[in-house]
């Protein structure tokens, strides 16, 4: 809302320059959007809030003003000379929906001549962006920026049966508006009517058929009040806005309504000649009570979080407006201004008190709290992973829980997604039973913007009908070491992806499961592996890839986060060793097809006590050796908590693990 400074001079004394003013506007609540100096006025572009209507004129942004300096708010003053004859002599009104018409003010004016407005009036408007149409139209216009109330003028004569009727529309009836367009109605929009048609579409636009023209004699003066939700209801129906509907919309004054009428039959008179008929026709059926809102003092404090003293506080009460009818120990019962249609209940008034003390006068603090907090179930096992995977390398991405029933059925076919009842958009119809999907999307995504290597993980909920779970997804894809002047590009592997479940499983000291080949259809049936109930790793299959289209491999794993919390062993600080461990290596000759885990298995068999780990270190598919054996060398740890190991000693633990090796596995000692 564009409003100009000297025009504000004319309601209240501005005691400082354009930009001061502005800074004041903020503080206060009233967002400048801009400030632009036109010659020797300044124009104030006002981002006004939908809940603020009694600001969107000059004289409701006068009253701001004056309540900031402590001015005095000065209202138009002018005299209404009125004629002999009674307008409702002349016309007659009535309302037949109150509740979409709280009031409606008619003036009547004969004998007017319509022509260009006056240059003060025609550059008025301008200066805030409205186009001059003639003199009667521009009052109406300059009344409305004025004091927020929006008329409408008709040509008198063109109404059938000297009436208005404030009514709702017919059923299929139509009329042309002031911009040329047939619009069809319907009962659930108000309407002004004569005797025979709708001339106006209540509170939004005239009728062209009653438009004032240069033929226009008489003027019938329409100043009304419209309930707000019915004129919003009826502009976003027509698609059309003005700068009624505008105002309307968001709540007019009802109290504005005859003053304003005055006022612009006053101004008629000035530029446009004629005679103003006696009294104004009023239609008033259910009269506005007055609304009454209490502040408790002790509320201050506790709301705003500094007590305000009780000068201050009537103070701004008064120069907004507010009549104090009750002021106790407790605190203070105001009247509510009819302009102010925000103001309900405690919190609004709070918000005024808020607003002109100045923000800036409340510090920042914390309520007291005696209580303690606590983590969420698991709360701790969550950040430990997240830091795991961030030291992996991974980053976490939180995507929307929507998919589509078809990509869902594809991945979890046994499972009934839940759908929504109003989703977003089609291919966002039900709540996702897979993290695949997303991680997907998210890794095609990324793709297509050029961002090949990527390392990703998320840890949200999966649905389906009739319960919720958590789970953990962790994919990789493209170059896990990017090429480089002294080492080569070295593309993410499957033993890559089974390094980081590894290591996960270890952080939480969860021992690994067994192996089992079942396996999800959309993972690669020969490169990933299910551990138990617990995870499930590999490469995600190359159908369900190109889906994505996408041709590089993508390697995933699946974590049942619930299993792999219930299932973490705490673990325990252990002392520095005293004594010194003592490693043997031994080279085995091995059947193809005996895997490490087995060797392990063989090793651990012999219930050394002393054994502090075993780990391969090399292996050897070909060699000095038949085709059907394959060469394994492993690392053997020995240390004793009590004393140093032997030689003697170690060489026995030796013997013990290669005869449980042979027994066991067949293996023999590569010489």
């Amino acid at each position: 809302m564009k409003v100009g400074y000297r025009w504000l001079q004319e309601f209240v004394d501005i005691p400082e320059t354009p930009q001061q003013l502005a800074d004041r506007f903020t503080n206060v609540g009233l967002a400048v959007d801009a400030l632009e100096i036109a010659g020797s006025d300044a124009i104030f572009e006002l981002d006004v809030a939908t809940n603020r209507p009694d600001c969107l004129s000059h004289l409701g942004v006068a009253r701001e003003i004056a309540a900031i300096y402590g001015s005095e708010l000065r209202t138009p003053k002018f005299q209404l000379r009125e004629a002999e004859h009674r307008a409702a002599d002349v016309f007659s009104i009535s309302i037949s929906d109150p509740d979409l018409c709280a009031r409606y003010c008619g003036r009547y004016i004969a004998g007017v001549k319509i022509g260009p407005s006056p240059d003060w009036l025609k550059a008025r408007l301008e200066l805030l962006g409205v186009r001059p149409i003639n003199n009667v139209a521009d009052v109406t216009n300059y009344v409305m920026l004025g004091l927020g109330q929006p008329l409408h003028a008709f040509d008198a004569d063109t109404l059938a049966g000297q009436q208005i009727i404030v009514r709702r529309a017919d059923l299929d009836e139509k009329m042309t508006t002031l911009d040329e367009v047939e619009r069809q109605l319907d009962p659930s929009m108000l309407v002004i009517a004569d005797a025979k048609r709708a001339v106006a579409v209540a509170g939004v636009m005239g009728g062209a058929e009653t438009e004032i023209s240069s033929a226009t004699k008489n003027v019938l003066l329409e100043s009304a009040n419209f309930d707000p939700l019915s004129i919003r209801k009826t502009s976003r129906a027509l698609g059309l806005t003005t700068e009624a509907s505008y105002r309307f919309e968001r709540g007019a004054d009802v109290e504005m309504a005859r003053f304003a009428c005055d006022r612009a039959a006053v101004l008629i008179e000035e530029v446009a000649g004629g005679t103003i008929f006696r009294d104004v026709i009023d239609v008033y059926p259910r009269r506005r009570t007055p609304v009454t809102a209490t502040l408790r003092r002790q509320k201050i404090q506790g709301f705003l979080g500094v007590p305000v003293e009780d000068a201050i506080v009537e103070g701004i009460f008064q120069r907004l407006g507010f009549n104090i009818t009750k002021h106790s120990h407790d605190g203070w019962t105001v009247e509510v201004p009819s302009h102010r249609v925000d103001i309900s209940r405690e919190e609004d008034l709070l918000d005024e008190i808020a607003r002109h003390h100045g923000f800036d006068r409340f510090p920042s603090t914390l309520p007291k709290w005696s209580g303690f907090g606590s983590h969420l179930p698991f709360e701790s096992d969550e950040r430990f992973l997240r830091s795991r995977l961030a030291a992996a390398g991974y980053s976490e991405t939180i995507p929307m829980a929507f998919s589509d029933e078809s990509t869902e059925r594809k991945v979890r076919p046994q499972i009934a997604p839940v759908k929504l009842i109003n989703p977003m958009a089609e291919n966002e119809a039900v709540l996702r039973t897979s993290l695949i999907p997303s991680m997907l999307r998210t890794i095609q995504w990324n793709t297509y913007h050029g961002i090949r290597d990527l390392q990703l993980y998320e840890l949200g909920k999966v649905y389906w009908d009739g319960g919720e779970t958590r789970s953990l997804i962790v994919a990789a894809t493209g170059s896990l070491r990017p090429k480089s002047v002294h080492e080569a590009e070295r593309e993410f592997g499957f033993y890559d992806i089974k390094g980081d479940v590894e290591d996960l499983l270890r952080s939480f000291n969860v021992a690994m499961q067994s192996a089992v080949n079942s396996v999800p259809a959309y993972y690669h049936p020969g490169r990933s592996v299910r551990l138990g109930d617990l995870v499930v790793f590999g490469e995600l299959h190359p159908d369900y890839a190109r889906d994505y289209k996408m041709r590089h491999r993508i390697y995933i794993a699946e974590f049942d986060i619930q299993l792999l919390f219930e299932s973490r062993i705490r673990g325990s600080i252990e002392a520095v060793p005293r004594f010194p461990s003592i490693r043997r290596d031994l080279s085995l000759l091995l059947s193809k097809g005996i895997k490490y885990a087995e060797v392990e298995q063989a090793v651990r068999s012999v219930a050394i006590p002393e054994l502090a780990g075993v780990e391969p270190f090399d292996r050897l598919e070909s060699g000095s050796f038949p085709e059907s054996k394959y060469a394994l060398a492993i690392s053997l740890t020995y240390q004793s908590e009590d004393r140093t190991l032997t030689d003697d000693e170690v060489d026995v633990f030796d013997r013990r693990i290669l005869e449980s090796l042979t027994e066991r596995l067949g293996a023999e000692l590569r010489q």
